[in-house]
C-alpha cells in the first residue's frame, strides 16, 4: 500500500485563488533521510518565495519504498494513477520508476542523472521531465577522481564502490565516464559491486583483500554515506564522494563536488512553480549543476593514519580539525516520524 502522507497546504497564487482542491507535488524516493527532509524544506521555503503560500490549496505527498528498490515501481504506478499535478525525485532509482510510470504528468527531478534519454543536446526536455541535474556528463564523477588522485599521486590501484540495485550504476559498463582517467594516469580500477545498503560492509572487506590504494564512493543514496564512511575508516582505506556530508556530516575522508542537495531543490523549486503555474515542460530546459568544493576531514585521517599534504589542505573550502566533533545532519522536516 502506497505510504503517501500529506506534508504542506497552502494557497496559490492570486491568478489561481479560485481554485478550492488542492493541488499535488508528489514526491517518491527510496526512504526517509535527513537529506531529503532539508530538501522538502528548501522547495518549500522556495515555492514561498515565488509568491505561494501553505494553507489548503497546495500539499506535497511523500511517498517511499521503505528502503526496498524492488517497490519503486509499483509504487510509481499506484501513485501516477492518482494523478498528481507534479511529480518529484531526488535519487536515480525512484526517477526512473516515475519516467516509466507515465509519459504525461510533469516530472521535475532534483538531482537524478538518469534523465539523459529524455532531453536533446541542449538538455531540452523531449518528453514530460525536467529539472535540476549534478551532471549528465559525468564530469561530476571525474572530478572527484581527479582530486582523489590529487591527494595520493602514488596510488596505483583505485576502487570504486558500485550498487548493483542502483539501475543507474548497472548501466554503466566498465569504469564508464572514469576510464580514461584512469587509464591517463597509469592506475588499475577495481570496481566492486554491493546488492544495496546491506552489502556496504561486505564490499569494503573486498576492497580491502584486493589492496586498493584508495576509494571512489559513485553518487549514491545519501542515506548510505553515513555505512560508507564507518566502513571506510573500519578497514582503513581513503576515500572520496562527491557527496560533501560525506566528509563534513559522517565522518568521510574526502568529499569534491556537490555541497549538497539542498541547493539544487532550492533552485528546481523554480521548475515545479513554473509547471503549476501551466507552463509546459517543454519550454523548461534542464540545468546541469557542478559545485566544486573540497572537505578535508583531518580527523579521519589522524584515526586512519594517512597523512594529505599541506597543498591539499590549504585549498580546501572545509577542513575538519582532529577532535573536532561532526554532528549528524538534523532537519525540521515537514514529516511525520516514522
Amino acid at each position: 500500500m502506497l505510504a503517501a502522507m500529506a506534508l504542506l497546504a497552502g494557497s496559490l497564487p492570486a491568478a489561481a485563488q479560485t481554485t478550492t482542491a488542492p493541488r499535488t507535488i508528489a514526491y517518491l524516493g527510496l526512504g526517509p533521510s535527513e537529506s531529503v527532509k532539508l530538501c522538502m524544506n528548501e522547495l518549500r521555503a522556495a515555492l514561498e518565495a515565488a509568491g505561494w503560500s501553505f494553507d489548503r490549496q497546495l500539499k506535497i505527498e511523500w511517498n517511499d519504498a521503505a528502503g526496498d528498490p524492488a517497490r519503486l515501481v509499483p509504487l510509481a504506478q499506484e501513485l501516477v494513477a492518482r494523478r498528481p499535478d507534479v511529480l518529484i525525485a531526488t535519487d536515480n532509482p525512484p526517477a526512473d520508476a516515475l519516467m516509466s510510470a507515465t509519459k504525461e504528468v510533469p516530472i521535475v527531478l532534483l538531482g537524478p542523472t538518469s534523465m539523459r534519454p529524455v532531453v536533446d543536446a541542449q538538455l531540452r526536455p523531449l518528453a514530460n521531465v525536467t529539472g535540476v541535474t549534478v551532471g549528465l556528463s559525468g564530469q561530476y564523477l571525474i572530478k572527484t577522481l581527479e582530486m582523489l588522485l590529487q591527494a595520493f599521486p602514488q596510488a596505483r590501484r583505485i576502487g570504486m564502490t558500485s550498487n548493483s540495485s542502483n539501475p543507474a550504476h548497472e548501466r554503466v559498463e566498465g569504469f564508464g565516464p572514469l576510464a580514461d582517467t584512469l587509464r591517463q594516469a597509469g592506475v588499475e580500477g577495481v570496481r566492486v559491486r554491493f546488492p544495496g545498503e546491506a552489502g556496504i560492509a561486505g564490499a569494503w572487506d573486498e576492497l580491502a583483500r584486493k589492496k586498493v590504494d584508495a576509494v571512489v564512493i559513485w553518487p549514491e543514496n545519501a542515506a548510505f554515506l553515513a555505512e560508507h564512511a564507518r566502513q571506510s575508516l573500519r578497514v582503513r582505506l581513503p576515500a572520496i564522494s562527491h557527496s560533501s556530508w560525506f566528509a563534513t556530516r559522517h565522518g568521510g575522508l574526502l568529499s569534491y563536488g556537490s555541497i549538497g542537495r539542498v541547493n539544487m531543490c532550492g533552485r528546481g523549486a523554480r521548475y515545479v512553480d513554473q509547471v503549476l503555474r501551466g507552463r509546459p515542460v517543454a519550454e523548461l530546459p534542464v540545468e546541469e549543476l557542478f559545485e566544486a568544493a573540497l572537505a578535508v576531514n583531518l580527523d579521519t585521517a589522524e584515526r586512519m593514519g594517512v597523512t594529505l599534504s599541506p597543498a591539499l589542505i590549504s585549498r580546501a573550502d572545509r577542513v575538519i580539525r582532529p577532535g573536532e566533533r561532526t554532528l549528524a545532519p538534523t532537519a525540521d522536516a515537514h514529516l511525520p516520524a516514522r
